[in-house]
């Protein structure tokens, strides 16, 4: 606003001035001619100095030349300073960024729309062998995997893994993960130490559990003749006997399915399908199922309302079904409920338990799968739970892509239902 002051001040002397010589030399006709003159000269220089501010880059300025522009240019350049800053901000992060990007031990691969490899770090070149030349390619081109393609076609994040294609020796994590419109990252880690720890773990339960077999049916065998021999001399150790062979059978159980679970847990285990006939296994199973509720009075009902049959591993199914109603069995007091239904609804063919038993508190929910892991440790130590079944429960579903779901009131009961897919016709 100071300089548009200034401005018109000088336009008033200017005026002034021309109408002095004006009247002097009586010669009012040039009196606009003149005027036009110093106005236009006034705007040339004002131009020339606009131009020069511009090919300076907003940085030089000749406010006296510039004239009633000058405010203008003042507020311009200021805006462009403060872009500039803003700018050099900008590319100050993302240079950060890219840095922490690149240092990551993880392999990144950014995959626009198109599925073409817009970036990728240091860790994506040593874990995959990228190089340079390689962005701007398709994807699948690098990752000649079917797998992959189905990845970047989910919408979702899924994870993969894969041997690694400059060492066959090595295991790889792949994960997608969307990111943008249309864009995804592939994040690639290597797993071949955690995978060679779960191997090295599972080769121990394994070998440490299938030694224990031995000793143990000896001791069982010996308790029990000692137990069945009711001899006058062993009267008073007739308890403890009791006591021996059922903790014994208990240990037996829980090397039995510390076994299983190892077998199902080793990914190169290939699983031997056949089609098994459900309704008829779990007529059998509520049958042993009654036997093991004795004198407890449960009303165990079968509800089947389909005869769909699965293609899966009969004795691993059955171990799954068994695990789900036996512990529903052992946690439902006396004379309740228990329903076992099949069924086919818009998820799959669906198996489930529903009991009226002691039901689950929420914060044990997502960790009853876990391997000796009790809700509540001391009934279920009393009703002979090896705290194993349903981690096996878990891993056999797995196995058969299949999914498990709990719902569980305190103090009403629990529901425990299984879902596989539909078999492809």
């Amino acid at each position: 606003m100071h300089l548009v002051m200034r401005e018109f001040v000088v336009m008033l002397w200017i005026g002034g001035i021309a109408a002095f010589f004006a009247w002097l030399f009586q010669a009012w006709a040039w009196l606009g001619w003149l005027l036009a003159l110093v106005l236009s000269t006034r705007w040339l220089l004002a131009l020339s100095a606009s131009e020069r501010w511009l090919s300076s880059g907003g940085r030089r300025l000749d406010a006296l030349s510039a004239g009633i522009l000058a405010d203008f240019l003042f507020a311009t350049g200021a805006l462009l300073m403060r872009e500039r800053r803003q700018a050099r901000q900008l590319l100050g992060r993302a240079r950060y960024f890219k840095h922490a990007a690149e240092s990551l031990p993880e392999g990144v691969i950014a995959v626009d729309g198109e599925h073409r490899i817009a970036w990728f770090n240091q860790g994506a070149m040593q874990l995959l062998g990228l190089h340079r030349r390689n962005r701007g390619q398709m994807v699948f081109a690098v990752l000649r995997l079917p797998q992959v393609v189905q990845l970047l076609k989910d919408a979702t994040s899924d994870t993969l893994e894969m041997p690694s294609p400059i060492a066959q020796d090595r295991i790889l994590s792949l994960q997608v993960s969307p990111f943008l419109e249309g864009h995804r990252l592939l994040i690639i880690r290597d797993i071949t130490l955690s995978k060679r720890n779960d191997r090295i773990r599972r080769d121990f339960v394994a070998n440490a559990s299938h030694e224990l077999r031995t000793p143990l049916t000896v001791m069982q065998g010996y308790l029990e003749t000692m137990v069945d021999a009711q001899d006058p001399n062993l009267t008073h150790w007739q308890k403890p006997m009791e006591q021996m062979l059922n903790q014994t059978e208990r240990m037996r159980k829980i090397v039995e399915d510390m076994l299983l679970l190892s077998t199902l847990e080793g990914t190169e285990h290939k699983l031997q399908v056949a089609d098994v006939d459900v309704p008829r296994l779990l007529v059998s199973l509520v049958d042993e199922m009654r036997q093991l509720s004795g004198t407890r009075g449960h009303d165990i009902q079968l509800r089947i309302e389909t005869t769909a049959h699965l293609l899966a591993h009969e004795d691993y199914l059955y171990s799954a079904f068994a695990n789900l109603v036996s512990n529903a069995v052992r946690y439902t007091p006396d004379g309740g409920k228990i329903e076992v239904r099949w069924w086919q609804s818009t998820q799959g063919l669906c198996f489930s338990v529903t009991d009226t038993g002691i039901g689950i508190e929420p914060q044990h929910l997502p960790r009853l799968s876990e391997r000796f892991y009790r809700a509540d440790n001391a009934r279920s130590r009393a009703t002979g739970g090896t705290g194993l079944g349903l981690s096996i429960t878990r891993h056999v579903l797995e196995r058969h892509n299949a999914s498990l779901t709990i719902d569980s009131v305190l103090g009403k009961g629990s529901c425990f239902t299984c879902c596989f897919p539909l078999p492809k016709h």
